[in-house]
This record gives structure tokens, sequence and C-alpha cells, in this order.
């Protein structure tokens, strides 16, 4: 008796876990694309940038500190899924960001930031929320080659992605205004 009791509680506590839903990116196309970011010597200076919400991101523990796991995550998404090496010879940065998808950041899926009036909204607001970003720096010398120079866990991290010199360039969209 005693083990088709427990049997039964097993069954029912197994049934009864939840499914982890899979890990989606989703691409605010409201706050991607091809913008001006100054002006340099050569004229306007350009960065074609990204920004994604990741749903159901698993979850660590670790509230605002780095987090390797998450890291890795989103660094082999920005390797398997950037565009640097498809970027018109104009562009001098290329940066990719990654926040949380919550309450805050859904908002800005079907709005863009806004800088006027009294309700200013900015998708950096969302503070808790931002994971971390890639932001690409196009090599003087060498136009084929992109350095990323950061500092993570107390260290400095550089990445460096050289292109092919025969790569297709494609033209990206600009960012909406």
């Amino acid at each position: 008796m005693r083990t088709v009791i427990v049997f039964m509680l097993l069954s029912i506590f197994s049934g009864c876990k939840t499914k982890q839903e899979p890990i989606s990116f989703m691409l605010l196309e409201k706050h991607s694309g091809k913008s001006t970011i100054g002006y340099g010597d050569n004229g306007y200076k350009y960065i074609y940038r990204e920004v994604y919400l990741i749903s159901n991101r698993p979850k660590t523990g670790i509230k605002d500190k780095l987090d390797k796991q998450s890291y890795d995550l989103e660094f082999n998404f920005f390797k398997k899924n950037n565009k640097i090496c498809l970027l018109e010879d104009d562009i001098t940065y290329s940066a990719m960001y990654f926040y949380d998808k919550t309450t805050c950041t859904e908002h800005f899926i079907e709005n863009s930031e806004d800088a006027t009036g009294f309700s200013q909204t900015y998708i950096s607001d969302c503070k808790g929320d931002i994971e971390y970003s890639f932001f690409y720096k196009r090599d003087i010398n060498d136009p084929n080659m992109w350095i990323m120079d950061d500092v993570l866990w107390g260290k400095r991290y550089q990445d460096t992605i050289y292109c092919n010199t025969n790569r297709k360039k494609i033209k990206l969209p600009d960012m909406p205004n």
C-alpha cells in the first residue's frame, strides 16, 4: 500500500513540473539601424546598432552584477548574428545591446524613444533591465578589422573581428526617426 501511495505522489509531483520556455531574442526595429554618432575630420561618423529584448533568460539570482552565464549566452548570440562584416565603409562603430524583456522594455517594441515634452522616455530608463552591449570600432588603418576593448569582471577584455577583404557589403536599414 505504501508503495502505491509513494508512486501516486511521485506521479503527481512529476506532472506538476513546469517547462522552461525557450530563450528568445526580439529585435527592436525602432531602435536599430544606421545613425549618425558625431562629426569627425572626414565628415559624419555613423554607427550601426541593434537592440534586442531577451525573453525567458535563465535567472541566476545575481542582481546588478556581471553574470558569466548571461554574458556567454549574449556573446554567442552576437557572434552568430552580428552584421559587422556586411557594413558599409562609412560606418565607424557597431553595437549590439541586450535588455531583459519586461513591462518597461516592452513599451519600446511599438514606441520609439521620445526626447520631447514632459513625457520623455528612453530605453535606458529601464535601468535594471539592461544586460550587456558589444561595442566595436572599425580600425583606422585596416577597415576590415573591428576591435572591442572593454573591462569585464575587473579585467581588460579585447576581441577582434577580421572581415574578408572581398566581403559583400549591403545597405542596412537606417534608424527610424
